[in-house]
This record gives structure tokens, sequence and C-alpha cells, in this order.
């Protein structure tokens, strides 16, 4: 029995992780950028120039940016000019909100 509830839970988490992960998937023109936190502020906004796109925000944190581009490949080119993740914008949703301040 509890091998069998061990099977079951282990599958409902690799559901819920593909499900998550279609969901992050970048889509659309624009795109949540995460960037290395080490990295001096503003550096998101490099990235995002080296890639060909536009800054739109900053969010709650200088490592998290989001782009836009009508380039299909714009997600790539961000990766490749060195960001760490790229992410379905509407993931910056909660990000963008300030700290109350």
């Amino acid at each position: 029995m509890k091998k069998s509830c061990a099977i079951i839970g282990l599958n409902f988490a690799v559901y819920l992780a593909l499900v998550l992960a279609v969901w992050a998937a970048p889509s659309g023109n624009f795109v949540l950028i995460l960037t290395d936190p080490a990295q001096e502020t503003g550096y998101g906004m490099s990235v995002i120039g080296r890639a060909g796109g536009s800054f739109v925000a900053t969010g709650r944190y200088d490592w998290m940016t989001v782009g836009y581009s009508e380039d299909r490949d714009f997600p790539t080119k961000l990766m490749r000019a060195g960001a760490l993740l790229v992410l379905n914008h509407q993931l910056a949703l909660g990000c963008l909100k300030g700290n109350g301040e």
C-alpha cells in the first residue's frame, strides 16, 4: 500500500512539474528575465539591450526585469546575452509589486 501511494505521489509531482513548466515557458512578446543577483544594478537592462529587445519594467529586485521584442528568438538571445532564466511575463505580476514603500 505504501509503495502504491509513493508511486501515485511521484506521478502527481511529475505532472505538476510539467504543468508549471508549460505555464512558465516564455510566450508572446513580453518576457520576465532573471539575471545574476550578484551583478551590478542595470545588468538586466544591458542583457535586454544585447539581445535586441526593449526594457519594459524592473521588478522588486534589480535582477528581475521585463523585456519586449517581436523577435521569436528573443528568449534564446536573452540566454546567450547573460540571462539565467527567461519566463512567461505573467509570472512578473507578483514580482513587479513594490515592497510597500
